[in-house]
This record gives structure tokens, sequence and C-alpha cells, in this order.
């Protein structure tokens, strides 16, 4: 079998999944290719992962570079500031309308291109990836969907006539049924226990830790927190910065060992420098969290799985996108807490953070569902599955 998998030009959305499902397709026989921008030719190379780049495909980056872009409701250049860019939070916002709209047309028409010789007999796309499933369906073949984001499908009623708008400039009759791009294989990466009825049904499978990861030790007495707010909000939410600070702060009134992600170099760092706060550019935080007593982050789906993966309680202060809905369900599945940023001091987040790596009740919670992960299915499971 051939298949392509398909991935928005973001490391969080390609390295965690889709290198790992292609490797267990891979490891089954079949002939595999990630297609997504020129720009994740270096990580696709490190991983030893086919690469059809797409010419047109742009980063986040290069979006943000986008006076239009950029001065959209929320994002660092909107002249009015914090007020519209909580605002935007609570809804689908211009870059997930984008997404499966202009965005995934310039996508799947790239694809389509590549798959006239590369001819593919099934495409699998991450769920924030539209430009798979349009493809597919121009070309008349099967799909099937890496659900790296659940609560992304809440959206999928917003962004339908986006959607069919693309499906138009294809030739593709529109559809009615705002679920349509999950009507086929959708495979989710924590247990089932995460979905609520209001998603569509999934099968779950298990990501496996990397091989090589080692384990590190927090210092004696001195529980290690993890913290950041991954590789995409600094890009685009103007508060970035100071949340950051905040947590910064916060963290340095626990007694604990804590590793701070700025996503930029530490160095032009001019906010608070705990002594038990260590800042770096990016942590290695799939390796961290093997041995952490708490997660301190914006909600990213790929920092909750990972955090299920090792039973580390969470606390969560959602963003935007389904970050809301991930910081819920925590929640309701008590393991960890929920802040709203609106009014949040460095004195609350502090507290909160002590009570939830002090209180057992959220490490057994996270101990029972990291078994619960580990019971699914692995990823060669999942590659027999999209073969059948």
């Amino acid at each position: 079998m051939r298949v392509v998998l398909t991935c928005m030009p973001f490391y969080s959305h390609l390295v965690p999944v889709v290198v790992p499902v292609a490797k267990a397709l891979a490891r089954a026989g079949h002939q595999v290719a990630v297609a997504t921008a020129n720009a994740m030719a270096d990580e696709l190379a490190r991983a030893g992962v086919a690469h059809l780049p797409l010419p047109n495909v742009r980063t986040l980056a290069e979006l943000m570079a986008e006076p239009a872009v950029a001065a959209s409701p929320g994002m660092p250049d909107d002249p009015e500031g914090r007020s519209r860019a909580a605002r935007a939070r609570t809804d689908a916002g211009p870059l997930t309308s984008a997404f499966a709209g202009s965005l995934a047309g310039v996508f799947a028409r790239d694809l389509i291109e590549r798959c006239a010789t590369w001819r593919p007999d099934l495409i699998v796309r991450e769920c924030n990836e539209f430009g798979g499933y349009l493809a597919a369906e121009r070309l008349g073949i099967r799909h099937a969907v890496l659900d790296i984001a659940p609560g992304s499908a809440l959206n999928l009623t917003a962004v339908l006539d986006a959607l069919n708008g693309e499906r138009e400039h294809l030739g593709l009759a529109p559809v009615r049924d705002p679920w349509h791009p999950h009507r086929c294989l959708v495979a989710g990466f924590v247990p089932p226990r995460w979905y609520t009825a209001e998603l569509p049904p999934v099968r779950c499978y298990r990501l496996d830790p990397p091989e090589s990861a080692p384990v590190c030790a927090p210092a004696p007495g001195r529980p290690l927190v993890v913290a950041g707010l991954g590789s995409v909000a600094a890009t685009v939410l103007p508060e970035s910065t100071h949340l950051l600070e905040l947590m910064v702060t916060a963290l340095g009134r626990v007694p604990c060992s804590a590793v701070v992600g700025l996503g930029s170099d530490p160095a032009a760092w001019t906010g608070p420098r705990p002594p038990n706060v260590r800042l770096m550019a990016f942590t290695p935080q799939r390796v961290l969290l093997e041995s952490a007593a708490l997660l301190l982050s914006h909600g990213g789906f790929g920092g909750v799985a990972e955090a299920i993966r090792t039973a580390t309680p969470m606390v969560v202060l959602p963003l935007f996108s389904d970050q809301p809905y991930n910081a819920a369900t925590v929640a309701e599945l008590g393991l960890g807490r929920r802040l709203d940023l609106d009014g949040l001091s460095a004195e609350t987040l502090a507290e909160v953070c002590a009570e939830v790596v002090a209180d057992d009740g959220y490490q057994r919670r996270a101990d029972g569902m990291a078994r619960q992960a580990q019971a699914c299915p692995d990823l060669d499971a999942l590659a027999a599955d999209l073969a059948r």
C-alpha cells in the first residue's frame, strides 16, 4: 500500500504523532511519505521519513508576516489589543477558519499535483490539516484522520462554509454534514475515556515513548515541574510574554525544581529569574515528563497527551483553539486544575500548583488514566487497521 500522511508545518503536529505513525506503516511494509511544507524537510530527514514537499504551503511564521493575518483579532498586531485577543479565544478564530478554507485549498492543490506521480492508495491527515481531506475527495481515494487535537472537532460546524468554498473550487459538490471530514477511521491517542459524546467515534491507540528517552531524576525532596506555552502561542498571542512572566514568578514561590520553556532565547529574557526555575528556549518535554510531578501549560493537546501517558498531574491555563476543551476535560477527569487568565495572580497560581503537587488524589487519578493509555493497542495495530 502507498500512503501519504499530511501535516500542517508545525513541529508539535509533525514529530509527536505523524512521524511515529509513518514509521509504523513503513515497518508494516508500506510505502510512506509525509506531504507538508518545504520548511519541514530537515525534521523529516532526521526522522528518516520520505518527504513530499508542497511548495506553496506556508509556515505559521510566514503567515504571521502578512499584515492582514498579523492584524486579525487576537493576533500580535491587532490594534485593539488584549480585549480583542480575549474575545478571539472564544470562537473558531481567523487562523482556524483559514486552515479549513484558503490554506486548505492551497494544500490540496499542491497535494493533488504531487499525487499525479506518487499515486497513493490512502491519505492520512492530522485533524487540523484539511487539504488532505479535500485532495482525497477530489482524487476519489480513501482517507483517515490522526486526531492530534480532539477538541478541534467542535469547530467543524463553524468552518463548514469555508470548507465547502474550497470543495467548489475543486469541482466537488458541497456537503451539509459538518462531520463529513471525520466520517472515516479516526485514530485517537489518549484513552477512550477522554472522548465525550459530543465528539465523533474514534479508535484509540498507544503512543510509546522514544526508545532512547532517558529519565531525568528530580532533586531529592524537590518535585519537578515542567512548564511552557508550546511552539505556537508566542507567535500568535500578544499576551504570551506576560503569561510566561506570571508562570515563572509563581513557580519561584513553589517548593519545587522547575523547567520553563520560553519559546525564545533565555539570554534575551527580561522577566524574573527565581533560583529554583531553569529557563530554556525549548524543553525536552517528552523526557522531563517521565519524572515530573506537574505539567503547567496552556493545554495544547500534545502536552496533555504526554502528561496522560506519563501519569503527570496538570494545571492548565487555556488560551485558544481546543485548549479550553482540553482544560475542562482535565478538570472533569480529576487529572488537574483549570485556571482562567482573567485576574489570575502569581500568588493564586503558585497556591494551585503547590496544591496539585501535594494532593495524592490527582496523582492517583493520573496513574489510572496512564494505565488505560497503556492498555490501548500500539501503532503497529493502527498500521494494520489503516491497511484494512
